[in-house]
């Protein structure tokens, strides 16, 4: 009987020897092993697989594009970064004076409330001026150097004849050639403003 050979398409160099079928085709003994799967047996339709998606969105979602609470504007204070809620001085009340036992003459400043213990700042604290207060009396003359003073306690500290120093504020930083450009600016408009006002002087 004849015999047909077949070059088999698995990695090693295999030959196959199957007999010739000499009365019908056999589409079993044509088909190699490797192309057929897992079965020598020809591909046939399958029934539809019954698959239930269930789909779970987030609430917010809007299909990848930026949601509409990120593109509305945010809260300042508080829900802002918690920057405007931050206290802008040491607070000193007029009552704490007695407590420290000043008397006529003496100064009263930043520092010279901290040797004594009447304040304690930390953390960020430490580089925040000065505040008095108006909650209490004062019955001595004292010179007092702070950054600002509530409405109440400036009337009664000059009330009691105490002598009043509003410090400076501290200088905010900026770059150099900002405060370049700064004072070039001033520099142009007050000559600007100068050259116009000796015009209408003339002009008069």
């Amino acid at each position: 009987m004849a015999s047909i050979t077949l070059l088999s398409l698995a990695p090693a160099a295999t030959f196959l020897h199957l007999p010739a079928c000499t009365t019908s085709f056999s589409p079993f003994a044509a088909i190699p092993r490797s192309l057929t799967g897992r079965r020598a047996l020809p591909l046939r339709a399958r029934a539809p697989r019954r698959v239930t998606v269930v789909c779970s969105v987030r609430r917010g979602f809007e299909g990848g594009q930026m949601p509409l609470y990120r593109r509305l504007p945010k809260l300042r204070g508080i829900a802002g970064g918690m920057h405007i809620g931050l206290p802008k001085y040491v607070p000193f009340n007029l009552r704490d004076i007695a407590q420290g036992g000043f008397k006529d003459g003496e100064e009263i400043s930043l520092e010279s409330l901290k040797s004594k213990g009447l304040i304690n700042p930390s953390g960020r604290e430490r580089k925040l001026p000065l505040k008095i207060l108006g909650d209490g009396d004062v019955s001595v003359k004292l010179t007092i150097k702070a950054g600002a003073f509530s409405s109440s306690a400036k009337e009664k500290l000059e009330a009691a004849g105490c002598t009043l120093t509003v410090l400076p504020k501290r200088k905010k930083w900026l770059p150099a050639a900002y405060v370049k450009n700064q004072a070039r600016a001033e520099e142009y408009f007050k000559k600007k403003n100068g050259g116009a006002g000796e015009s209408d002087a003339a002009s008069a």
